[in-house]
């Protein structure tokens, strides 16, 4: 993977490398929260490449569980923000930085502890046929008010990133009331 092997190029610095790596490990946490988005847990293939010459049976593998998943992706997220420069400027404005990765972490928490990943006891669903070959549900089948707890956080984490509006990145905005 890429992940692994940008150290071999010699040519670019080792702080670009660090940054490359840390784009990298942002841009795979947010691509496995869009599979998640819209097909729920996936299979986590971490850092080690995939032989070419592997077997379909070794190929295939078994889904992780929701929280496997979000625990997977707030961890790249985390570590790609600890790399990555506050903000880009000039030729790199755009690219993927800290502030994008506390956000989208703070999306996907939420999402995670949204009632179709988080049931709350009353639900009639809980998508409980979805399982493994071992017959372990993926989805979680009680509800953990910690979640919102976690997501709240990480939300609370963006809005304190430090800038230029009263030392901050972001402010609420309050609509005044009309006559």
């Amino acid at each position: 993977t890429f992940i692994m092997n940008v150290d071999r190029c010699l040519e670019a610095s080792a702080a670009q490398r660090k940054q490359w790596k840390a784009q990298a490990r942002a841009l795979r946490a947010f691509y496995y929260f869009m599979i998640f988005r819209s097909y729920g847990p996936f299979v986590i293939l971490g850092e080690e490449p995939i032989p070419l010459d592997i077997s379909t049976a070794e190929l295939l593998k078994e889904r992780n569980t929701v929280d496997e998943c979000v625990a997977f992706m707030a961890k790249e997220f985390d570590d790609a923000a600890n790399e990555l420069p506050d903000r880009y400027d000039g030729s790199n404005l755009g690219r993927i930085d800290r502030a994008a990765c506390k956000a989208f972490k703070a999306k996907m928490l939420l999402y995670a502890a949204s009632p179709i990943n988080n049931p709350r006891p009353g639900d009639p669903d809980k998508f409980s046929d979805l399982v493994d070959y071992d017959g372990n549900c993926l989805m979680s089948q009680e509800y953990n008010e910690y979640k919102w707890a976690k997501a709240a956080a990480a939300a609370r984490d963006v809005m304190e990133l430090p800038g230029e509006n009263n030392g901050r990145r972001y402010e609420l905005y309050h609509k005044k009331a009309t006559d």
